[in-house]
């Protein structure tokens, strides 16, 4: 510190200072807020459970990426000052791949929330089918018992209330 200086307008560190930022491609800090809000959107999705979260959060961290580096290159163009790609473009497909991964397991996807509504579809016809196979069964075993074939009727005790 310049000791002859001013030091009552001198300060150590400027907190959320983002001055010196570019593109924020690079910063976590300026990524965060947006990787967030993707994140949170996420967590609303009906397949979502509690364990997502750190599949959001990722989600959210690359499109928070993606969409920066986007900004970046639409301002500052696709080439370099000697013709060349510049790396971001790389970083861009790379990033962009990764997404697309994370979505399909997500199921973020379009074909994936079909996959996921057929697999809802098949899960209700199976219930369906043990529904009714366990309502003939209670019949079969009460016409059973009226005829004297059977001791007393089993507990129902271990059936759920779902599977009424």
């Amino acid at each position: 510190m310049n000791r002859k200086g001013t030091p009552s307008n001198l300060v150590a560190a400027h907190p959320g200072n983002t001055n010196a930022s570019k593109t924020g491609v690079y910063s976590p800090r300026l990524l965060a807020p947006r990787a967030r809000e993707v994140a949170d959107a996420l967590m609303g999705a009906p397949q979502a459970t509690p364990l997502d979260q750190i599949a959001a959060e990722e989600i959210g961290s690359l499109v928070a990426l993606l969409e920066a580096t986007d900004a970046d290159l639409e301002r500052h163009g696709l080439t370099n000052g000697e013709g060349d790609a510049r790396s971001l473009l790389d970083l861009r497909v790379r990033v962009s791949g990764r997404l697309e991964r994370w979505l399909r397991e997500f199921g973020a996807t379009p074909a994936a929330r079909v996959e996921w509504a057929g697999s809802l579809g098949r899960a209700e016809a199976s219930a369906s089918v043990m529904r009714e196979e366990l309502a003939r069964g209670r019949a079969l075993r009460e016409e059973a018992a009226m005829r004297g074939d059977l001791g007393p009727a089993p507990s129902d005790d271990w059936v759920t209330s779902d599977a009424d």
